[in-house]
């Protein structure tokens, strides 16, 4: 066993008793390593362990090689494995991405899936210190911030890299000392592409010209950007937090005038945390992106929106500033009520209940519900969102108001109006949500019955 693996996982917690543990076993010397030391520490320090391959099937025989391979190496140790095959470059041009990048998607959207089949647990990936410093270097390369330059982390969410330190040549002298076989992927050996590039000619270059120890040196740097950066984002975390004004699955609302007055790198920060708030990640949000929304806080004003990448925009509606994730417009739906009978309306996941009840049974102190005076209503009730021309006299008023100029004075951004529910009778708007009933049906002394109104959200 390599001392270290054990170390990094009982020092930094990256398994606890009882796991269940997936390796992302391709075959090749890394992860080979990272199954013998799993296999060895399993019953050590009381985890499952389970394996899983993706024969991406653009290497001909050599991916079937693999896959044999890994399949046998599963079968001597008795170790469930999970094989999908996907073609990585025919699923790149349906992603429109590279087949790196396509690759990746395949893989981890296979080991998640993989892990809610076992009950869930940690995903091991075998990342050694090379790895990270061609990350560092690419990400150099690329213009990284300090996010960027912390690279790859030991554990992040339900990924564990247990050998994130061990140098590569450590790795193949430990395969060759215990007679562990594994596979090689001789395109790793072709520098066409760029991280291969690093790997076989920038780094080579940097070791003979400039520093021999440049890996390390390059990995200690990551650890003093991963420090760095956990400090930046417990403060970051902190005004989120008080700038914040409301968050769903779809959008994120923050006080302009508290962002405005942060400085341009700290409101930076806040808009690429409400994008992850949604996206889970920042992957493909750059900083010319950030640089973007930011210049758009300062200059922009109300009704204006612009787009980023991977389907989100920014927009100002008078005192916020609104990262939303783009979903399908809501179409126009209208379905009969039946009182007493809940009714789910699937277009804007709420579901409804009306009631009629004896005025001695109303409760005024019920924030949760709307009372309208039930004697007064006209026929049939149905439930929809608006359409063109709507209006209602609303309640304290005389006059007949346009919905969509309550909408105006209420300041609600016009991407939610179409998800705001309306009931209606067969003559006129009841109720509109969340604002106004019909200056008619307030309950009053007079008032025998009451239509009571509850709404709730489904998530």
């Amino acid at each position: 066993m390599y001392n270290s693996v054990k170390q990094n996982i009982l020092d930094k917690n990256l398994i606890e008793t009882g796991n269940n543990v997936l390796i992302g076993l391709s075959g090749g010397p890394d992860s080979v390593f990272l199954f013998h030391n799993l296999r060895e520490l399993k019953t050590l320090l009381n985890f499952n362990l389970y394996a899983s391959h993706i024969n991406h099937m653009y290497r001909g025989k050599d991916a079937w090689r693999d896959e044999d391979f890994v399949r046998d190496l599963c079968l001597k140790y008795g170790i469930k494995l999970f094989v999908k095959r996907k073609h990585a470059g025919e699923y790149a041009r349906e992603l429109k991405v590279t087949e790196e990048e396509a690759g990746r998607i395949l893989r981890y959207q296979f080991f998640n899936d993989n892990l809610k089949e076992i009950g869930q647990g940690k995903i091991a990936v075998a990342h050694n210190l090379n790895d990270q410093a061609e990350t560092v270097l690419q990400r150099i390369i690329r213009g990284s911030g300090i996010d960027g330059l912390s690279a790859m982390s030991f554990k992040k969410g339900n990924l564990i890299r247990p050998m994130l330190n061990v140098p590569k040549l450590e790795v193949l002298n430990y395969l060759k000392e215990n007679n562990y076989e594994y596979c090689i992927d001789k395109t790793n050996l072709h520098d066409d592409y760029g991280r291969n590039k690093i790997r076989l000619n920038l780094i080579p270059y940097l070791e003979k010209n400039f520093n021999p120890n440049i890996q390390n040196t390059l990995y200690r740097m990551s650890e003093t950007m991963e420090r760095d950066k956990k400090i930046i984002e417990k403060y970051i975390e902190r005004e989120f937090n008080d700038i914040l004004i409301k968050k769903t699955d779809k959008k994120v609302i923050l006080d302009i005038k508290k962002l405005k007055h942060l400085e341009y790198g700290e409101s930076g920060r806040i808009i690429r945390r409400a994008v992850k708030e949604l996206k889970g990640n920042t992957a493909n949000i750059e900083m010319k992106h950030i640089d973007y929304a930011v210049d758009f806080l300062k200059t922009g004003n109300t009704g204006r929106k612009i787009s980023l990448p991977e389907g989100f925009t920014i927009e100002i509606s008078y005192d916020n500033f609104i990262v939303n994730k783009i979903v399908e417009n809501i179409p126009n739906f209208k379905y009969n009520i039946v009182l007493g009978k809940s009714l789910y309306i699937p277009e804007v996941r709420k579901v409804l209940l009306c009631r009629v009840l004896n005025v001695f049974e109303y409760k005024n102190s019920d924030k949760r519900s709307i009372s309208l005076d039930y004697d007064k209503i006209n026929g049939d009730l149905v439930i929809r969102n608006r359409r063109p021309g709507d209006s209602m006299i609303p309640c304290g008023m005389k006059g007949r108001k346009k919905i969509k100029d309550i909408f105006i004075d209420l300041k609600i951004p016009a991407e939610e109006r179409e998800s705001k529910l309306i009931i209606a009778d067969d003559d006129k708007i009841l109720w509109l949500e969340g604002f106004r009933i019909h200056n008619s049906l307030k309950v009053s002394s007079s008032t025998k019955k009451i239509l009571n109104i509850t709404m709730e959200e489904q998530h």
